[in-house]
């Protein structure tokens, strides 16, 4: 049976006043712009569709566009995601308490699809242990609005097995997919050959489809049957009741944020050791910032994979590896699902020049929950003595934690990247938000280790330790600042 084909004027109304809705993307990439701007057009014009639940498991927007659309009270009630360090109106839409606000790691999310697609009865994971997502905290909520109409068990209970405890993130039916292709054809099915990740497509279509919901695709073009080549087939015809080409693909069908048409080499590898050192030292980065990542990197050893996280890890972690002649040495990985090339950072994060592989978005976080990542570099909001970190919640905005649990939880070694001449404070008696739990860490037998322009420390049981620092009055006072001897 073929896809209803339908105008951007006619999606909305798909959607039924106080649904569940599902949506793919990272970033810009994968993003259904166009669905989401006429879902925002019909709110304001109509009031409908209005009370929605919408659960993304990457952040997707790129501080205007994507689900930044979306931040509207009325067209919301509650949102289920990771992140939106990139989605100012929705951080603050939902740090103002406006709207009801549960963040899960991202990993969970995206894994968890593919749970409420099989119909099981949950999922365990030690990812956010200790932290504001266990019930015993907070549940993943938010905000007080959150607190007061969501119980703290809705989406996660903590479980024993084996004499060891668990998260049990909770299934939940999902009315509405929203996902994305290059091509469909007659037959509803969908590629995605040009997008530079493959993300959550198939398994929020499956979830959707087996709750007897409707699948929404934006493409590019309608092709004939069998046009696609079927080892091309991201999401098969079977899953898909309604597809939208879309009106304007460089602007609302980009292949990432600063890539409005394709560009082959997001998709297609390989890079030398030496295209890869030219393209990550430009030369563009401050001393002091490099310096940071030159610190990390001296933790880092020949065959390790590395996990980068956006921000300083992002910026200067790759430098320094080029810097010091490891990176042909290590495998850089994104958690995206990217591995090699020159990973791209800030609106663009998540894809790379000339990747050597893409994985399937839960696949890789499969990898790092599963201790695949050898080192991971994470940056901080707020950390205090006892290495507890918070990245989640800064400033009175719901930022979220992204794929930061997810990753910190499975690696052997975790670097903390953070600038001690911040303009923000980083070092508090107290985190604001329980984003990593320093003793859990320890519990878990990780490594642990922060890194500044100045010092390197080490978590032990008794708090940070200095196992490195620089000479001089700077490095005295940054130590001091921190409450370390100096």
């Amino acid at each position: 049976m073929s896809p209803r084909i339908v105008t951007a004027d006619e999606v909305a109304p798909l959607i039924a006043d106080g649904a569940t809705v599902a949506s793919d993307g990272f970033t810009m990439m994968s993003v259904a712009d166009e669905i989401y701007l006429a879902v925002e057009q019909s709110f304001l014009s109509t009031g409908h569709p209005r009370g929605l639940t919408w659960v993304h498991a990457a952040g997707q927007s790129n501080r205007v566009d994507g689900l930044a659309r979306l931040a509207h009270a009325g067209l919301l009630k509650r949102v289920v995601g990771p992140h939106w360090g990139l989605n100012p109106p929705m951080a603050e839409l939902l740090g103002g308490d406006e709207v009801e606000c549960v963040c899960l790691p991202q990993g969970q999310i995206s894994t968890l699809y593919r749970t409420i697609a099989a119909g099981r009865p949950g999922q365990l994971s030690t990812v956010g242990l200790g932290t504001f997502v266990d019930p015993r905290l907070d549940g993943g909520r938010l905000n007080e609005r959150t607190r007061r109409c969501v119980a703290a068990t809705e989406y996660v209970d903590v479980v024993e097995l084996d004499g060891e405890e668990y998260l049990r993130y909770k299934p939940f039916p999902i009315d509405v997919a929203i996902v994305r292709g290059t091509r469909m054809d007659a037959g509803g099915n969908m590629s995605q050959d040009d997008d530079p990740t493959i993300l959550d497509s198939l398994a929020i279509a499956q979830a959707v489809h087996n709750n007897g919901g409707v699948v929404i695709a934006q493409v590019k073009e309608i092709v004939r049957p069998g046009g696609i080549p079927a080892r091309l087939v991201n999401v098969p015809g079977v899953l898909v009741g309604v597809a939208m080409v879309c009106s304007d693909t460089s602007r609302f069908h980009r292949q990432s944020h600063s890539f409005p048409q394709v560009d082959m080499s997001l998709i297609t590898g390989h890079a030398t050791a030496e295209e890869i050192t030219a393209a990550l030292d430009k030369g563009d980065l401050s001393e002091q910032r490099a310096s940071i990542g030159a610190r990390g990197v001296g933790l880092v050893e020949a065959g390790d994979v590395v996990n980068l996280g956006t921000g300083i890890p992002g910026d200067t972690v790759g430098v320094a590896l080029a810097r010091s002649g490891l990176i042909a040495d290590v495998h850089l990985t994104i958690e995206s699902g990217t591995y090699g090339g020159v990973p791209l950072g800030g609106v663009d994060f998540g894809c790379a020049y000339h990747p050597d592989a893409l994985i399937p978005h839960p696949c890789q976080f499969d990898f790092y929950n599963g201790g695949g990542c050898d080192i991971t570099f994470m940056g901080v909001g707020q950390v205090d003595r006892w290495g507890n970190v918070n990245v989640s919640a800064l400033g009175g905005r719901a930022i979220g934690c992204g794929g930061f649990m997810d990753i910190v939880d499975g690696a052997k070694k975790v670097c903390f990247l953070m600038s001690a001449a911040s303009r923000h404070p980083k070092w508090v008696e107290q985190v604001d938000q329980l984003t990593f739990s320093g003793a859990a860490a320890l519990h878990r037998e990780q490594k642990v280790y922060l890194c500044t322009e100045y010092y390197t420390l080490e978590l032990a049981a008794d708090g940070w330790a200095v196992t490195d620092a620089d000479e001089g009055a700077e490095a005295r006072s940054a130590l001091a600042a921190a409450g370390l001897p100096g």
